[in-house]
This record gives C-alpha cells, structure tokens and sequence, in this order.
C-alpha cells in the first residue's frame, strides 16, 4: 500500500488547525447536519468531516462507519490535503494508491471516495467533507457542488467557534478584571488582615496596621527589610517559587502556609499575592494578604483527631476479638502445661507469662485504650509495680545488650488502676529498648519530687537514637509514629490519656547529638489522685 508523503508545510497546516480546538471536541448538531446532507445528496451509505492530524485522522462527525479515528497512513484524505479542490476516486480498486488499502480490501471495503477540502482563511487545507461507497460510481456536478458547499459550511462552523473562543475569553478577563477591583477594594476595607507589598527582590516596601497586629513588627523595622525575616528557613525556597510566579504574572490564592511572628512564635496563615504591574504592564511586584487561620488550624486538627479515634473505635472490637481467640488457646497450653513443671525458676517463669497473657488479654478487652478500664482502683505501690513492669523485659534487654538501672526508692503506695499504669510503664520500656538496637543503658527510677506536697515521679531514660525536634510536637498525637515498619503510633498517646486520667502528668525530653543521645520520660503523679479523691466521695 503506498503511504502519502507529507506536505512541506505540513507544521504551519497543523499549527492553524490546532488553533481552532476542534480536534476530540464532542459531538454537535451544526456538524452531524453535515454529514446528514452529504449522505443525502450523494446518496452515499457513508460520510464523514475529517480532520487530518499529525499521525491520524480524526472525524467531528460520520455516518455510516461506527468510529471516528483511523491511522492517518490508512486514509483517503491525507492525499487530498495536497491541493484546495475536490478529490474523487470513482473506482479504488484502479487507483494504484488506494488499491491495497486495509479499508479497501477489508472493513467496509470501500470503492468509491468523494472528499472537498476544508480550506482555512490562510489558505492551507485542514480536512475534507468526504463521502464514501461500497460500489464504483460518478457524482452529478450538482452533487460534487453540495459537497463543496457543505466543505465551506463546516469552515465557517469553525470561524464562528474560534470567534465564540475569543469572546468567552474576552469576558473571562472582564471578569478577573472585575474580582480584581474587588479585591482592591476588600484591601482598603480590611483592616483585620495583614497586607504588605514587596519588590521583585522580596524588600518589603509597604505595611500596614493588620500586619502590625498579627506580626508584631512596625512598619519603621519591616519596610527595606527582606520578606525572608518572616518566614521559617525550611520554608525558604517557597518564596523564591512565589517570586517566580509572581514574574511570570501568576496571582497566587490562599497558599498556606507558616510565617514567624516578632516573639517567635509560629503562625499558621492563609496568603494570597498578586503581581504589581507598571504602567506598560511590566511586573515590578508583588502584594501580599497575610490571613491568620490558627483557629481554623486548631479545630481541624481536633477534628482530625477526634475522627481518627472514632475510626479506630469502629475496629477496636473486631481486633480485640481477633487477638482473644489465639490468647485463650495460649493460656489452655499453659494450663496444660504447668503439671509438668517443678523446677522452682520454671514456675516464676510459667507465672510470669500467664500474668502476662491475662494482662495482654485485658488490654485487647479495653479495645487498644479506647474503652475505658471500668475495674476499681486500688491502693498500688509504684515501685512495685516498675518493679514488676521491668523484670518481664530484662531477658530482652540482656538479649539486645542493653543494661538496666534501677532505683526504687519510693514507698508509698497511691490508688491507681493498675492495669492502666501497667500499660503506660510498659510501653514506655518498650519504646526505650526500641530506641536501642545496638544495645545501651536503660534508667528506672520512683521516687518522690522535691517539696512537701510533691509528686511521686517515674522516670524512664535511655541513651538511644533520641526523637528530631521536628517529631517532638506530635509524639502525644494518636497514630503518629517514627517507625516505618512496626508501631501504630497509639501507644504514647494512650499513656498520656490514662496519666492524666488519674490527675497527672506526662514529660518527654529527647536529644539526638552525638554526646548526649538519649530521651528520658517523667511521670508525675500526685500523692492524692483522682480515683482516690473519687474513692473517698
């Protein structure tokens, strides 16, 4: 089959053909009447408008086929594209370019073409109305002017749709021209948003009273200054991004983002710029509204929250179901098992893990710290129970290299929910030898806190990798976790909740240099919890 040859301005043609947007543009009316009329006055069972593309071509409408793309090498009209006049096959079996064709040969088997040219202002010939048949045959030259006629029909449909583009864009700046009034005028009435200006450079040559409430600079310390003083180092390169749009004339909407306020504080803001331009429209800079959302920060993030605890509610049941069945059949095996075992340290071991289990089991029953604990409080040594809490992972840490330190030196017993501070302490221990992989030091100590009415205080520290400061601000949120492959990031936060459900206090410290890696976690408890206080009642 012989392939038509490209036209040397085949790029030019293409570019004028592109500008009127018609390639993949849905069906419409004006179009299918076309194809509609030629069918009829050709009496033809096929007819088409196609548009010769690059490497296909592409029909607005068609009758007959049941496809509106082809490979452009396959087409009759590639070759008409050639010259501004009608083109007619009348047998295609005798024309040596088509008589190999795929759509000769098979498919429809076409053996009759009739395509007039779609000719653009410019002259260059965008695609054809054409018709086809499945016999060889003429057409009347009052049919072969029908199909001119509809070719030129389908070229004014395109003038008015590029005219009908050039409107809708028209009224489309009319209307940014519009909002930007607007917006200028919501500049001067509000005085409740922080609104500056700066040069292609970022110095701040405008401020104003918003922003000296919101920021806490004068106008005397901000104006000459660099915008880079108001915003966080990680954020840096989001300005030059802005600046970048700002000289290619972009307006930017309600980027949030984070701004440093005069005492240091971290602001979460809304921003909006806009390109300054001169009188010859050259952009020589930038205007700025500065919106404080802290508010709106705090309560998604409460929302957030409070949605991913109810989530986490919704599967509480069916994970502790599932992590009941295994521990029931656990504790049979060691029912079974506890006859055959007389050595007196294979006993503690054995009475070990079945408090352990049943411990294990009871937490599963609180739903992984979602439902709470409904047992009484008892009167419960601290130091006993670190005590305890410990011993069950010394063998871990002996295996990991890890040395522990104890010093228990509290007496006192306080009224807690033991299972709860059980929970806390172990995770805390868990978290710390978590933090040392290759082994370390581990400190465990109960003791009182300075002053007559003082806390009792637990404290676990340890000497591993430390948490980034980054990380500091969200280690009590549920689900937030560090590690990548294990951890549901609850564990910190079920702790907190169950501290302070008995009047305490949680404190974490981290470091990670390289002399003094390490966190240590405080658990302040008053003498006088609230489970006493309501035990009293």
């Amino acid at each position: 089959m012989l392939v038509a040859p490209t036209p040397d301005n085949d790029a030019e043609r293409l570019a004028t053909l592109h500008s009127y947007g018609i390639l993949d543009s849905p069906p419409e009316q004006g179009y299918d009447d076309v194809t509609a009329l030629a069918t009829y006055f050709c009496e033809t069972p096929y007819s088409t408008i196609t548009f010769v593309d690059r490497d296909r071509q592409w029909s607005k409408s068609e009758v007959g086929f049941g496809t509106n793309e082809s490979s452009r090498s396959d087409g009759f009209c590639a070759y008409a594209i050639f010259r501004p006049e009608t083109l007619i096959i009348e047998d295609t079996l005798l024309d040596p370019r088509f008589s190999k064709n795929p759509l000769v040969l098979d498919g429809p088997q076409i053996r009759f073409y009739a395509g007039a040219p779609i000719m653009a202002p410019n002259g260059h010939v965008l695609g054809m109305v054409c018709v086809f048949d499945n016999r060889p045959r003429q057409l009347s030259s009052a049919q072969i002017a029908a199909l001119e006629s509809l070719a030129r029909q389908v070229q004014a449909l395109l003038e008015q749709r590029k005219a009908v583009a050039r409107l809708e864009a028209a009224l489309v700046l009319s209307k940014k021209t519009e909002r930007h009034l607007g917006e200028l005028a919501a500049i001067v009435d509000s005085s409740d948003d922080a609104i500056l200006s700066k040069d292609l450079n970022g110095i701040i040559t405008s401020w104003n009273t918003g922003a000296i409430r919101i920021l806490g600079y004068s106008p005397e310390e901000m104006i000459g200054a660099s915008i880079l003083k108001l915003i966080p180092e990680e954020f840096h390169s989001d300005e030059a991004i802005i600046i970048g749009k700002i000289r290619a004339g972009e307006r930017i909407e309600h980027f949030e983002t984070v701004r440093l306020t005069k005492d240091g504080r971290r602001l979460n803001v809304s921003i909006t710029v806009s390109p300054i331009r001169d009188d010859h429209g050259r952009v020589i800079g930038a205007s700025k509204i500065l919106r404080d959302i802290s508010d709106r920060k705090r309560i998604e993030s409460s929302l957030l929250q409070s949605e991913k605890i109810a989530a986490a509610g919704r599967m509480a049941s069916t994970i502790a179901h599932e992590v009941n069945n295994p521990l029931e059949a656990i504790t049979n095996l060691l029912y079974l098992l506890r006859p055959s075992v007389t050595d007196s340290a294979g006993i503690e071991y054995l009475a070990t893990a079945e408090s352990e289990i049943a411990r294990v089991s009871h937490i599963a029953k609180q739903t992984l710290g979602f439902y709470r604990e409904h047992t009484a409080a008892v009167a419960t040594s601290l130091s006993e129970l670190v005590q305890h809490a410990s011993t069950i992972y010394e063998p871990r840490c002996a295996t990991n290299g890890i040395t522990i330190e104890k010093s228990l030196t509290s007496t006192k017993a306080l009224v807690l929910r033991r299972g709860e501070m059980m929970q806390v302490v172990s995770n805390l221990i868990a978290n710390s030898i978590y933090a040392m992989p290759s082994g370390g030091m581990l400190f465990i100590s109960v003791g009182d806190a300075d002053g007559v009415n003082g806390d009792l205080v637990v404290t676990i520290r340890d000497t591993g990798v430390g948490i980034a400061p980054k990380d500091m601000p969200s280690v009590f949120e549920a689900f937030y976790t560090t590690r990548s492959t294990i951890g549901t990031g609850i564990g910190l936060f079920v702790a907190k909740q169950f501290v302070e459900g008995h009047g305490g206090r949680i404190e974490i410290e981290s470091n990670q240099s390289a002399d003094r890696h390490g966190t240590t976690v405080r658990i302040h408890l008053p003498r006088v919890t609230l489970y006493d206080i309501a035990r009293g009642q």
